[in-house]
């Protein structure tokens, strides 16, 4: 399995950068801004850095669904939507930024694991992760928007 090192942030900025900003996803309503979006939201939340997501994590999801999907048995799946309760708090899974912010984020992530600086923080629907969860996740999850995009 790849994992989220170096080697790979490079590949990733260099696929994202090649997707026009008004490219079309093959699915979903995401654009190129909003996908730089969601993955700054995503690597502030994992260092415990972005605006708060309350816990939605079940049994099933912890339990099940986490190893499932983390051992790459089933893919993310398409189109899933944030849980009404909280699109209705304002809950949002992006943050403001550009490709600059997302590589800084990158680079402080990627330092704060390698110098042994990160406390991984729980994800809001598969609850407690470590390092490696993370990893993987991370991959999985970019990997699966950047084919959403088709690059």
């Amino acid at each position: 399995m790849q994992h989220f090192d170096t080697d790979y942030a490079e590949r990733l900025c260099l696929r994202i950068e090649s997707i026009s900003p008004d490219k079309a996803p093959r699915w979903g309503k995401l654009r190129r801004s909003g996908l730089i979006e969601h993955f700054i939201w995503s690597l502030k939340h994992a260092m415990g850095k972005s605006t708060k997501v309350p816990d939605c994590s079940t049994w099933f999801t912890r339990t099940i669904l986490k190893p499932l999907l983390l051992g790459g048995y089933v893919p993310i799946p398409k189109n899933i939507k944030l849980p009404e309760q909280l699109a209705k708090q304002g809950v949002q899974l992006s943050e403001p930024g550009d490709m600059e912010t997302l590589q800084a984020l990158v680079e402080e992530y990627l330092r704060r694991v390698q110098d042994d600086e990160l406390v991984p923080y729980p994800h809001p629907f598969l609850g407690k992760m470590n390092i490696d969860d993370w990893d993987q996740l991370h991959v999985l999850h970019f990997e699966h928007h950047l084919r959403q995009f088709n690059v």
